[in-house]
């Protein structure tokens, strides 16, 4: 079962930041460039920058470095007053309202999306109601570790889903909040509006305590910091002077944020795929080699720009050349069956994802091609593939850096796609999903 407590929050006072909560906040880490790293610097001498992503330098060493220095920081702001924790453990409702483009020209919707944090108690993926859907690596795993380890703190939330098919989660969480003044508000520069509300009434926490009870969880985003905690807890348990003593510790869970699945404001953004395909590369060549599998239609970047946001239909993806041209391909029949020879170990769920599809057959079988790694930052590459959310950066990249020949244009993957993999024990290829917006880091921390 899913056991979400609540929390002795760490939060800003903001008696002390000299400025509005925006200017201490930021988004999570893995989506921070160098530049936006700079740029939080800037913004306030109490950018929660300094703890979840502090400054590198040349001359770090054991006993002073990014994450000593983070820990320092996080003391030093508990000591003046800067950061309080609060008296009484609560749950927090986190709303964000945001608008995203509907179709093309300046047409938006606007949405709402709503959660609640609070700390989920700790289950090794696989081993009880808590599911990845992508996989993780080594050096992000590393380096959160190091910064727990040295701060003993959540400093962000893990971001979790959870089925709701009756939307009796989404009602709560509605309720809860209906005449209720936030007790905390960020508009961010993207026009995203963070809201913010605490409660610690016994009600609430029985109704959610009921209500995920026979839920599972399923990671949208965090999943380093998820595993992560999962090792830091590992390491503490095997420290604990009385680990016989069965009383909850504050590191046997994680800072979690969780919202119902069928939340009406829950949104999926593609990523798409800028590549390197060599200088010797042919649109003719891909063209010819794909004709087996793929039905072609020859298309502008209007249509491409609808693709990237269609949620249902038969496989298929946009594909941009280097000299203008574009076009959509749509899975031929066989495309099933070349999977399932190429993906034996994988569930049908899994083989019929566009990006599976894109990876296995074209990026790996037809332009050979490794696909697993990226940079830090949230458009980033590696092994000749750049990742980038926005499909103008696709044509433009592709039309004008002379760099990269080759673009892709994937649509969202849905949710209901990340839990049948997810459930399947499967993980998605790398940078299949992008949840929008982000959550903030700053608004809610937690000691260990």
């Amino acid at each position: 079962m899913a056991t979400l407590l609540p929390i002795q929050a760490i939060r800003y006072n903001p008696d002390k930041i000299n400025g509005p909560l925006a200017s201490v906040v930021a988004p999570p880490y893995d989506v921070i460039s160098l530049e936006d790293q700079d740029n939080l610097h800037k913004k306030s001498p109490h950018n929660v920058i300094r703890l979840i992503l502090n400054r590198q330098y040349d001359g770090d060493g054991p006993g002073d470095n990014r994450y000593t220095r983070a820990a320092k920081t996080l003391h030093d702001w508990l000591d003046e007053q800067i950061l309080l924790e609060d008296e009484r453990p609560a749950y927090f409702v986190y709303e964000q309202t945001f608008e995203i483009s509907a179709g093309t020209g300046s047409r938006t919707r606007k949405l709402v999306r709503r959660g609640v944090l609070g700390a989920l108690r700790l289950e090794p993926f696989g081993q009880g109601c808590v599911f990845p859907h992508e996989e993780t690596f080594s050096a992000p795993k590393a380096d959160r570790l190091s910064l727990v380890r040295e701060c003993r703190a959540n400093l962000s939330a893990v971001f979790g889903l959870i089925p709701d098919g009756d939307g009796s989660m989404v009602a709560l969480l509605e309720r809860a909040v209906a005449k209720a003044r936030p007790g905390a508000e960020v508009l961010e520069e993207s026009g995203v509006l963070n809201r913010l509300w605490a409660l610690d009434n016994a009600a609430f926490g029985a109704s959610l305590a009921g209500l995920l009870a026979q839920r599972k969880v399923f990671i949208a985003d965090g999943h380093h910091r998820y595993e992560t905690a999962c090792a830091y807890r590992d390491e503490r348990r095997k420290g604990d002077s009385n680990p016989g003593l069965k009383r909850e510790r504050a590191y046997d869970s994680v800072l979690m944020m969780c919202v119902p699945m069928n939340d009406p404001g829950l949104n999926i953004l593609p990523t798409h795929r800028v590549v390197q395909a060599g200088p010797a590369f042919t649109s003719a060549q891909l063209l010819q080699k794909s004709a087996e599998l793929f039905e072609r239609e020859p298309a502008d970047e209007r249509r491409l720009v609808a693709l990237s946001e269609e949620e249902s239909g038969a496989l298929k993806f946009g594909v941009v050349f280097a000299g203008g041209e574009k076009a959509v391909l749509t899975a031929k029949p066989g495309v099933e069956t070349a999977m399932a020879r190429l993906a034996e170990g994988k569930s049908p769920a899994w083989r019929g994802l566009d990006v599976a599809v894109l990876h296995e057959l074209i990026l790996k079988g037809m332009l050979g091609i490794g696909t697993n790694g990226a940079a830090h930052n949230g458009t980033g590459h590696k092994q000749g593939i750049l990742y980038t959310k926005d499909s103008g950066e696709v044509f433009s990249l592709v039309d004008k850096s002379g760099t990269y020949n080759l673009g892709f244009i994937l649509r969202p993957t849905r949710i209901d796609q990340v839990q049948a993999v997810a459930e399947k024990g499967d993980k998605m290829p790398h940078k299949s999903t992008y949840f929008y917006p982000k959550l903030l880091s700053g608004l809610v921390m937690r000691r260990l």
